[in-house]
């Protein structure tokens, strides 16, 4: 199904990650290959969206990006924002050493919120500044599918990024169970609500954590007059398969993401 308002949700979260967010650290440069971005509160990974790029232009951007990034610590992110475009583009920046991280579909909710089921000993709660590295923890342990402790520099960086991003209007829910921190969701509070980040760790996953968090969300999005919800997995992972039963069935935006190390 199709959402009401496709089009305008599809223009606002283009128009979203090429804008510069200076409240979140986010500075962005319009280039000769496209919006280049990065983070000035916290060490995360610098990204390119890539702009009428053709596979002969690789060589070129690739020195470009690590001239532009030369110094991070960590990856730069290239980003492709249309299926044509990756097929075309993609093998030539394989071929040149880049990995691809993930092919990414972002889908907006259609119809009224579904409901769960009664989980015993749930509870779900807002995460304000000093509980931030309790919510990382648990979110990084549940996308690592593994669930010992992280080492502390790992999750400092991480822990700035999150705390840019709520000056930026994110929000953050943690999900207990029996008191034990079991899940995390995270996403942006705007007329277009977009959920970027959901992860349940591994000792509590297969009781419906995560559909409990979406659809306290959906409800209250609904509740209160946001435009859409929506949210964003790897087309090729099992998640995704979740969020379309759900009701997130309308996809508004997609991109092929692939990791350059700027320093070799």
């Amino acid at each position: 199904m199709r959402h009401p308002h496709h089009d305008a949700v599809a223009a606002a979260l283009r128009t979203a990650y090429a804008q510069p967010h200076p409240g979140m650290g986010w500075a962005t440069e319009e280039r000769r290959f496209g919006v280049y971005r990065r983070n000035v509160k916290a060490a995360t990974y610098p990204a390119v969206l890539l702009r009428d790029v053709s596979p002969a232009d690789a060589p070129a951007l690739l020195a470009d990006v690590r001239s532009y990034f030369a110094g991070s610590r960590r990856a730069a992110r290239i980003m492709i924002e249309n299926r044509e475009a990756d097929a075309a583009l993609g093998p030539a920046l394989q071929a040149a050493g880049l990995e691809l991280d993930e092919r990414t579909s972002f889908l907006t909710h259609v119809g009224p919120a579904p409901a769960a089921a009664d989980l015993p000993g749930l509870s779900i709660e807002p995460v304000a500044d000093d509980g931030l590295r309790e919510f990382e923890d648990t979110r990084v342990r549940g996308f690592a599918n593994a669930d010992g402790p992280r080492p502390p520099e790992d999750l400092d960086w991480r822990v700035d990024l999150r705390r840019a991003e709520m000056a930026g209007g994110a929000r953050y829910w943690l999900a207990r169970i029996d008191g034990e921190a079991a899940g995390a969701l995270s996403w942006y509070d705007r007329r277009d609500r977009l959920i970027f980040s959901l992860a349940t760790r591994v000792p509590y996953r297969n009781r419906g954590i995560a559909r409990h968090l979406l659809c306290r969300l959906l409800s209250e999005s609904q509740r209160e007059g946001a435009r859409s919800v929506v949210i964003n997995a790897d087309e090729a992972d099992t998640p995704i398969d979740l969020y379309r039963r759900l009701g997130f069935t309308d996809e508004v935006y997609w991109r092929a993401t692939y990791e350059l190390d700027v320093g070799a």
